[in-house]
C-alpha cells in the first residue's frame, strides 16, 4: 500500500468519472483501473491517496509516476483562475473543483479514441475490455481481475476479423493500420511526445481514422497539450448554446474558445463538458443568465 499525503485541490471522483479514460471502475469508495500494465486501486480520504498495485513497485519511481498520471503536480488552481471568465465557469469549477486532466499512456490513448468515434462510453468500455481479454495479459489484484491493453505488436498481427469480433466495427481497419504504423516505425510514439501541439496534431491526422477531434483528444489526454480542444457533439452544443447563441462551425468555435479561454482551453472545455453531464438543467434560463461576455474583442451573437 502506497500513501500520497497532502494532495490538495484534487478530486479522484471528478477526475476519473469525467470521460477521459475508459478503464476505471468504481467499487464502493475505491476505483480500480488498468494503467500501463498493472491494476491500480485508488482511494481518496481527504488529502490522502491510498494506492494499491498489482505489481511490486519501487516507490521512488512509482510516486512520481502517479503524480504525473493524475496531474497532481500541475498548478491547476492557477489555470482555473485564468479560465473563470464568467459566472457560468465559476459555478462549473466550484462544483467540480479538483478535477484534473490525466496524462495517459500514448498508445492506449490513441487506440481508445480511435474506438470512441460514433460510439458511447458503455460500448467503448466493452470493446476495450474484449480486446484486452483476447490480446492482452491477465492481471489480478486480490480478487479483482482485468487485462492489460494489447501492445501495438499484438494488434498489428491480429486479423481484422478478430478485431471486428471484439465489436470494433468499421474501426477495426483504423486500429490495425495505426498499430502496424507504430510497429514499422512509420508513426513514432517517441517523436510524437517531443512535438509541439500543432506538429503532433498534424502527424496524428495523417493516419487513417484519426480526424481532428480524435487527434485533439490524444493531444489533451496523453500528450499534455492544454491548448487542444476536442469538439464532439456535446462540446459543439455547449459553445453554441452558452456563448455563441447560434449554430457555428468547428472553426468558429475554436476561434472563439481560444480568444476567450486562452492556451488552457483544454481545461476549460473539460470542466464545461463534465458540468453539463452532471447538471441536467445546464442550459436553462438561470444558467444562461450567468454568461457575461467580455468586451475584449469578443462579440456576442
Amino acid at each position: 500500500m502506497t500513501q500520497i499525503q497532502n494532495v490538495t485541490d484534487f478530486s479522484l471522483k471528478y477526475t476519473l468519472e469525467s470521460g477521459q479514460s475508459f478503464r476505471w471502475e468504481r467499487i464502493d469508495n475505491a476505483y480500480y483501473g488498468v494503467v500501463e500494465g498493472r491494476i491500480l486501486k485508488l482511494l481518496q480520504e481527504g488529502t490522502t491517496l491510498h494506492v494499491e498495485s498489482s505489481t511490486d513497485e519501487n516507490e521512488a519511481d512509482f510516486v512520481p509516476f502517479l503524480h504525473h498520471y493524475l496531474d497532481i503536480v500541475r498548478d491547476v488552481p492557477h489555470i482555473l483562475i485564468g479560465v473563470r471568465n464568467d459566472a457560468y465557469m465559476h459555478r462549473a469549477t466550484k462544483k467540480l473543483w479538483g478535477m484534473r486532466i490525466l496524462n495517459q499512456e500514448l498508445w492506449e490513448t490513441i487506440a481508445s479514441f480511435i474506438l470512441s468515434q460514433n460510439n458511447n462510453v458503455r460500448r467503448i468500455r466493452g470493446i476495450i475490455r474484449r480486446l484486452s481479454e483476447r490480446f492482452g495479459e491477465r492481471l489480478t489484484l486480490g480478487a479483482y481481475v482485468d487485462y492489460s491493453f494489447p501492445s501495438p505488436d499484438a494488434l498489428s498481427r491480429a486479423a481484422e476479423s478478430a478485431l471486428f469480433a471484439c465489436g470494433t466495427g468499421y474501426r477495426a481497419s483504423y486500429l490495425s493500420d495505426t498499430a502496424q504504423a507504430i510497429v514499422s516505425g512509420e508513426l513514432s510514439l517517441t517523436s510524437l511526445q517531443q512535438m509541439s501541439y500543432t506538429e503532433a496534431k498534424q502527424e496524428l491526422m495523417r493516419r487513417k481514422g484519426i480526424g481532428e477531434k480524435v487527434a485533439d483528444c490524444i493531444c489533451l489526454f496523453s500528450l499534455g497539450h492544454l491548448a487542444a480542444l476536442p469538439i464532439d457533439v456535446w462540446v459543439k452544443r455547449i459553445f453554441e448554446t452558452l456563448y455563441l447563441r447560434r449554430r457555428a462551425t468547428h472553426r468558429e468555435i475554436r476561434e472563439f474558445a481560444y480568444n476567450y479561454f486562452g492556451e488552457s482551453v483544454g481545461y476549460a472545455q473539460q470542466y464545461l463538458f463534465h458540468y453539463v453531464h452532471e447538471c441536467p438543467n445546464w442550459a436553462d434560463a438561470e444558467h444562461l443568465s450567468l454568461i457575461e461576455m467580455k468586451s475584449a474583442g469578443l462579440t456576442q451573437f
